[in-house]
């Protein structure tokens, strides 16, 4: 049954939902019956819808079983800078020796004292396996990423802080799993890397943290791979075989930010009521601001 746009924004059809929790059709229908999943039968219609909602929820929470039980002895925290040396050395391994060259780390490390808050790293056992690193940064610089300039040129000076109340621009600038393990392990690094970091950004909304856009850039099959996977679209080809890609986060549907999103709106909500003058019964206006990614 295919739904019209208008409930398409709401509303999963029995394929639809069957293939976001990835299960077969007879587990879908017991699950019906014993309402795992909520039938909704609205006027006029004879087949059942399933809500967006609560079927992305179930989804993300099946997943994260899963990626629970593959995570054993592995830790995902945010880093500092006493975790430079072990980045530096990944980062050589994936983008060439560059990354290590003194000015490159100085770069690295310029950003990361300005925004403390940018970079989270996924260890196994003692071995750094992948990391995240996301700034936000001021319009002009955002500009400048997505005609082509990579990221840690864009300088420091231009990097912002992880504020409540406005609406931030940020970059990915890497997004790295080590080269060292088969393909299908350093496909469950990026997977649980990117499922925890899904927590922090909750987190962050739950705060009042609002990203707007995020962007990223990447030139490798892996790279695009996942940043496609993440919901991003093509901005442009910069330079042969590399691309600029950006993820406007209110028009996302990935799963992964759902609960971002219901946070900063439960956030929003209840600084708006708080604002509100019960004598004149009229909210003040809160500010905004923005954030992007080389992958």
């Amino acid at each position: 049954m295919k739904l019209s746009k208008e409930l398409a924004e709401l509303y999963y059809s029995a394929a639809d939902a069957r293939k976001v929790l990835g299960i077969d059709e007879d587990t879908f229908q017991y699950w019906g019956k014993t309402e795992r999943v909520k039938r909704v039968y609205l006027p006029g219609r004879r087949h059942p819808v399933y809500s967006k909602q609560a079927i992305n929820k179930l989804a993300g929470q099946i997943e994260a079983t899963m990626l629970a039980e593959r995570a054993i002895g592995l830790e995902y925290r945010k880093a500092t800078v006493n975790d430079m040396d072990a980045e530096v050395e990944l980062a050589c391994l994936v983008f060439g020796s560059r990354a290590g060259l003194p000015e490159a780390v100085a770069l690295r490390r310029a950003f990361r004292e300005k925004n403390p808050d940018s970079t989270y790293h996924l260890y196994d056992g003692d071995h750094l396996v992948a990391y995240i690193n996301i700034f936000p940064l001021e319009h002009q610089a955002i500009e400048q990423f997505k005609e082509g300039t990579r990221g840690w040129l864009l300088g420091a000076e231009n990097v912002e802080t992880f504020d409540p109340g406005k609406p931030l621009e940020c970059i990915i600038i890497d997004l790295a799993t080590t080269p060292t393990v088969p393909p299908a392990r350093r496909g469950t690094y990026a997977q649980i890397l990117l499922e925890n970091f899904s927590r922090t950004l909750t987190s962050w909304g739950e705060s009042g943290i609002e990203i707007a856009k995020v962007y990223a850039a990447s030139n490798t099959p892996s790279g695009i791979r996942i940043i496609r996977h993440a919901g991003f679209s093509t901005f442009k080809e910069v330079s042969t075989g590399r691309f600029t890609f950006e993820l406007d986060i209110e028009s996302s549907e990935n799963r992964m930010l759902l609960e971002y999103k219901e946070a900063l709106n439960d956030w929003k909500q209840r600084r708006q009521t708080s604002v509100t003058s019960p004598s004149k019964g009229r909210a003040k206006k809160p500010s905004r601001t923005h954030v992007g990614a080389e992958v």
